[in-house]
């Protein structure tokens, strides 16, 4: 088989054995009256979420599962993913960008009769990203907050030990830190906010059952005016792509996560692809180990993506082209460097020009730095590591597509599955230098996409070295624009310069929904979680 086609060719298998088992699955909707909900309950089919009420020990991905029922202190627009007020209605910066003063909403009540949302209530959910099981995606950020002040009972000012210029964005519905009720943890302790945690979405928490699924209950009469279309919200776990396939065809789920090569057959099959507002997810294949910080104890010496041409090397043995033909459906937008999109700092346009000849595919130039770097055909090993995640369906599909790209080049290279949270704790405490592994990612902040990705302080640690330590420094205690964007160029350079991973494209989340029940959904993409604003869902009429 000719090497252009391999992928081709795996997808093409992948997809007929699922066509397979489901040829016999029709749609069931269920008639109702004109201009009522067709279901009281809808129902959203996910890979996986972290079975936890704890909002502070989960990564950002999986507050898909808090976004019904915990809010937070600003919005994103559904539509421009742009700063809007929600349970504050205000907040200014000094002039130092080291305190954010925050203005909140007033009657904003709990659920389960907790009392009214107050700057209490603020401080008491902040000190939950301090405690020390906290694992949340922004916890380095919380915890360069020297204190949460109460001015009263509606005006909060935090005060930050640096200036902290992306406060908006972790302060938001793309961030983690969710209101919670000082009242219910001062009467419940943590074991009653684990059993029915007290929120203040348009969905109160409902229950669980580990496993299987989380469902809240619509809250009538909202603070916000919002009444969701759907009286009961479920998210059912489903890991395997052909088990949600079969749940929207049979009717057991009415929207959910699908691979874009399985959408083709769900339209057939008369259901309907919607889209996120925002092209917000950045697709890349991350490299472990890669620990140079001098002196840095995890390091190890003897990994062979170590060396800057075997990282190029794997780079250039990657067909982008045929990736988002065929795994994507032609959909999606070059990435050049790994979370940079053309509207975040430090974006040089520049790296397009040059993308080609030191990234582009090219296996001969692949095999010819493979053994320069001391790797002839078949002496280097890499373990690729795969799994399943909520909104994230194709990376079990891009794994393998990643091995059989580097096996062409000379590379023995192995896929293993590993369950996600296993691979969070791995990066969190620099245990995956064995691996190579695939991960799709929402966009943030150029700040805030180096804190997470590549710095000490970071929960993934992709790539770390003393020069992005220094430089992520700099950018921190930097205010004016211009100088903040010369540093943001000098860091997302280096990263460009270094092959710090394999940048594929950037995407717009996607979902497929019946269209006989969900008539309508609008969300930004960049929220944590991906999808968001279930509020916002419309029924069918």
């Amino acid at each position: 088989m000719r090497q252009d086609t391999l992928v081709q060719h795996k997808i093409s298998m992948f997809v007929s054995s699922v066509l397979v088992l489901l040829l016999a699955m029709t749609a069931t909707p269920t008639d109702t009256r004109a201009g009522e909900a067709k279901v009281q309950r809808l129902i959203f089919a996910s890979a996986g979420i972290d079975e936890t009420n704890r909002f502070w020990t989960t990564g950002r991905p999986h507050q898909l599962q808090n976004d019904p029922y915990l809010e937070t202190l600003l919005d994103l627009d559904p539509k421009t993913s742009e700063f809007t007020p929600r349970l504050a209605e205000k907040w200014e910066a000094s002039p130092d960008m080291k305190e954010w003063t925050l203005s909140l909403r007033k009657g904003v009540p709990f659920h389960f009769g907790f009392g009214e949302f107050t700057a209490k209530d603020v401080v008491h959910s902040h000190a939950l990203m301090l405690r020390p099981e906290t694992v949340a995606t922004f916890a380095g950020i919380w915890r360069t907050v020297e204190e949460v002040k109460i001015i009263d009972d509606y005006t909060v000012v935090f005060r930050m030990k640096t200036p902290a210029t992306t406060m908006p964005y972790a302060l938001s519905r793309a961030g983690d830190l969710r209101m919670v009720s000082k009242a219910q943890w001062d009467q419940e302790g943590l074991e009653g906010f684990d059993q029915r945690p007290a929120g203040t979405g348009t969905y109160q928490y409902g229950g669980r059952q580990l496993g299987q699924s989380i469902w809240f209950e619509r809250v009538e009469n909202h603070w916000s005016g919002i009444r969701p279309d759907f009286k009961e919200l479920e998210f059912r776990l489903a890991p395997e792509e052909s088990t949600r396939l079969a749940m929207l065809l049979r009717g057991e789920a009415h929207a959910g996560d699908l691979s874009r090569e399985l959408h083709d057959e769900a339209l057939k099959r008369g259901m309907k692809i919607l889209a996120a507002s925002l092209a917000a997810e950045w697709v890349s294949v991350y490299f472990g180990g890669q620990y140079h910080v001098p002196g840095d104890p995890k390091f190890k010496a003897d990994v062979p993506w170590n060396d800057r041409r075997v990282r190029q090397a794997m780079n250039m043995a990657i067909n982008r082209q045929e990736l988002q033909a065929h795994l994507f459906r032609g959909k999606g937008e070059p990435m050049y460097v790994s979370g940079m999109a053309p509207f975040l700092e430090g974006y040089n346009p520049q790296w397009a020009q040059r993308f080609d000849q030191l990234y582009g595919y090219n296996p001969t130039r692949a095999r010819e730095l493979l053994k320069e770097a001391g790797y002839p055909a078949g002496t280097l090993k890499a373990k690729i590591w795969s799994f399943a995640q909520l909104a994230k369906p194709e990376i079990p599909q891009l794994a393998e597509a990643v091995a059989v790209y580097f096996q062409a080049v000379g590379i023995d290279a192995a896929l293993e599955t590993i369950d996600v949270a296993h691979l969070a704790r791995l990066n969190r405490s620099k245990e995956s230098t064995c691996c190579i592994w695939p991960n799709m990612i929402a966009l943030r902040p150029t700040e805030e996409m180096i804190r997470v990705s590549h710095t000490s302080a970071a929960n993934n640690h992709f790539f770390e070295s003393a020069l992005l330590e220094k430089k992520h420094a700099e950018l921190t205690q930097t205010v004016d624009p211009q100088a903040r964007e010369r540093v943001a160029r000098e860091i997302t350079d280096y990263l460009f310069e270094e092959f710090t991973s394999i940048p594929l494209i950037t995407m717009f989340h996607e979902v497929a929904v019946n269209p006989k029940v969900v008539g309508g959904w609008t969300w930004p993409g960049q929220g944590a979680g991906r999808t968001t604003h279930f509020d916002l869902i419309k029924a069918a009429q």
